[in-house]
């Protein structure tokens, strides 16, 4: 058997029917979201209420601060809308007065100069009063019935107003808005009458960028865009410490009259947005969401921790039920050769308690005393080697003083951070295993011995066929001595005859000594043979048997001696069992074919020098079914066959560390092959 024949194996056998006792009722598993949670522990409704009741009070919590800031978003949406039609309000107010102011200083001045026969200066005093009391008047013109300029204020006027006064037609009150250059005018006319006859005509040249500018208040201006515009929605004039943006809150109202065709648009700035300003709810909302995924986390984690609490339970009484039901002895050890585990079966086979052993260093209570020594040296060994598994046989000695072999398997012991901590060793009890080997090895010599024998008996009519011969030569010999010494002949003669007597005898015991090694039980031996030698040996014993069979036996040996290490007999015994099966193999083939060649040559390859001993037949050859089987103990061909002469001889062959091999042989028949290291060394 093999190193590795003795592994421990583990074998866990579930009952389909435990006892009550033993095992408790399985319980459902539970699950969340497809995420296996473990095995389920009994819950009740309050246990439940219990663990969703943060969730549900967070949930209300940032509910109640949703709505906060969603009412308080609308209220300040509605104050500014409020507040934005009010300062529109306000600003068509404070416009529409001044405007309504200049326009009613104008008329009266025309009412006054028809009435009162108002001079030349006093009119233009009179202008000028108007245009420094009413700035947003550019101008103010005096015009005859002919539409000419009798004075103007300021009197600066352009050349070409005349001309440009004369193509508008004349519109009582504010006339439509005009662009001059980059500045939008509305001319305001209001006519003079003397007598109910229209003698002329006051024109004032309405500004309107200059009468945003002046009358509308910077806190205004600053928080919204002020603009007039016409019905188109074209922009007149405008004033705003910034430009709006798009999708801003805008208000407008008609300026028609005094103005026709005009309105007043106030935008309000995007920094006056509601969730600027209430940056803080929102933040205290976007807290209480997070404080909400958070616990929900935390739930979600503590279910799988107790999931993962009772699973790692579960797992080590499956592993605790496992160590107890091992056959197989564990045992663990620190760097300090101290003992830190050891499983039940481990006590079982040395017959210590755990608690006896745990913490022990050497030498242990098992130990034999004349291999006290031993163990140490052995982990001192190891402890220098590299971290590698490695098994070994040793003995241990039980409590009760009982002797066994056990076998170790020893790995490093690497903790979760991939520091060597020790050694985890498995033991397995190979007594009964090696006790089992040393019966199989002795049925094997028996079953060799056996062969040998049978043999043996097959044999006897060849042996006694070759012993027949030497002593019915000495038997020749000795009646010649005896007639020769009563006939009183010269002593050379009886010398002569005596040691051709004595040779005969020599041979006859040569004869004896090899069957005689051949059948008795005897240890192995290596002793280095020829190879060549023992072929032509076997060749000369077998010729007999060969005429019998009629069978043409021809060797081919090499030149030089061939020397393997090697028991003769056993290796005798393996080519006469070969020669003889070959023989038997042509016993239907015609005579005249029945060649068997044994050869011998040395081939130099992979596996060193080796030398390849065949024995080639001309039979019928193995069909594959038989060849499966061939070297199987008590298969046999024969009807009268024991099946073992194969089996023995590779039995033989392995022992001298070599091969049996066969192949078909070209042109019909069988070789047999055996193939044995070549030692150089002499043979003696």
């Amino acid at each position: 058997m093999g190193p590795d024949a003795a592994r421990p194996s583990i074998e866990i056998r579930l009952s389909d029917q435990p006892p009550p006792s033993a095992v408790p009722p399985p319980r459902p598993a539970a699950t969340d979201g497809g995420l296996f949670l473990g095995e389920a522990a009994p819950r009740g409704r309050g246990g439940l209420m219990v663990e969703i009741a943060p969730l549900v009070v967070a949930g209300l919590i940032v509910a109640l601060l949703a709505a906060l800031v969603w009412l308080a978003d609308r209220r300040e949406r509605e104050e500014a809308g409020d507040a934005l039609i009010r300062d529109t309000l306000w600003v068509e107010q404070a416009l529409r007065f001044q405007i309504e102011a200049g326009e009613e200083a104008i008329e009266r001045l025309a009412f006054d100069m028809t009435s009162t026969r108002l001079g030349e200066e006093v009119i233009a005093a009179r202008l000028r009063t108007i245009v420094g009391s009413h700035p947003e008047f550019a101008e103010v013109e005096w015009r005859d019935d002919l539409g000419r300029i009798r004075l103007a204020v300021p009197p600066d006027v352009a050349p070409d107003r005349d001309a440009a006064a004369r193509g508008r037609p004349f519109v009582r009150g504010f006339a439509a808005p005009r662009r001059l250059g980059s500045q939008t005018i509305v001319d305001l006319n209001v006519p003079v009458f003397d007598h109910d006859v229209r003698v002329g005509r006051l024109t004032a040249h309405l500004r309107l960028e200059r009468l945003l500018a002046l009358y509308v208040p910077w806190w205004i201006s600053q928080n919204n865009h002020v603009t007039l515009t016409d019905v188109a929605g074209a922009e007149l004039a405008h004033k705003s410490a910034m430009t709006p943006v798009g999708g801003a809150r805008r208000h407008s109202l008609s300026f028609d009259p005094p103005l026709p065709g005009v309105f007043l648009v106030l935008t309000a700035h995007a920094g006056s947005t509601n969730f600027l300003r209430n940056l803080l709810g929102a933040g205290v909302v976007g807290l209480a969401v997070v404080a909400v995924v958070a616990l929900f986390g935390l739930m979600l984690h503590h279910r799988r921790r107790l999931a993962a609490e009772r699973d790692l339970g579960a797992a080590q009484a499956l592993r605790r039920a496992m160590e107890n039901s091992l056959t197989v002895g564990m045992r663990a050890r620190d760097l300090e050769e101290r003992i830190i585990y050891v499983n039940p079966a481990f006590c079982r086979m040395v017959g210590f308690e755990a608690e006896e052993l745990i913490g022990r260093g050497p030498p242990l209570p098992y130990w034999l005393p004349e291999l006290v020594e031993e163990p140490p040296a052995r982990h001192q060994a190891l402890g220098e080697a590299a971290l590698e598994p490695l098994s070994f046989e040793t003995r241990f000695r039980r409590r009760t003083g009982e002797i066994f072999d056990v076998r170790v398997y020893e790995a490093p012991l690497i903790d979760a951070d991939g520091i060597h901590r020790g050694w985890m060793g498995s033991l397995v009890d190979v007594t009964e295993v090696k006790r089992a080997e040393e019966r199989e090895r002795l049925h094997a010599e028996s079953l060799t011995r056996t062969g040998r024998l049978i043999s043996l008996g097959e044999m006897a009519s060849t042996i006694s066929h070759e012993l027949n011969q030497p002593l019915a030569a000495i038997a020749s010999y000795a009646a010649g001595c005896l007639h020769l010494s009563k006939a009183g002949r010269p002593s050379g003669e009886l010398v002569d005859a005596l040691e051709k007597l004595e040779a005969q005898a020599r041979r006859a015991g040569r004869v004896i000594r090899r069957v005689h090694d051949f059948v008795r039980k005897r240890d192995p031996e290596s002793v280095p043979l020829d190879l060549g030698e023992l072929i032509a040996s076997i060749a000369a014993f077998v010729v007999p048997d060969a005429k019998n069979q009629r069978v043409d036996v021809a060797t081919e040996l090499p030149d030089a001696p061939l020397v393997v290490h090697g028991d003769r007999t056993l290796l005798e015994q393996v080519l006469l069992n070969l020669v003889r099966n070959g023989m038997e193999a042509m016993a239907g083939v015609d005579p005249a074919l029945r060649r068997l060649e044994i050869a011998v040559r040395r081939r130099t390859g992979s596996e060193g020098d080796v030398a390849v001993l065949s024995v080639a037949d001309r039979g019928a050859g193995i069909a594959p079914e038989v060849a499966e089987k061939l070297f199987t103990p008590f298969f046999s061909t024969k009807p009268e066959g024991m099946g073992m002469g194969l089996a023995i001889c590779r039995s033989i062959v392995e022992l001298h560390r070599g091969r049996l091999e066969f192949a078909s042989r070209e042109g019909g028949g069988t070789v047999f092959s055996v193939t044995l290291p070549v030692e150089e060394v002499a043979c003696p």
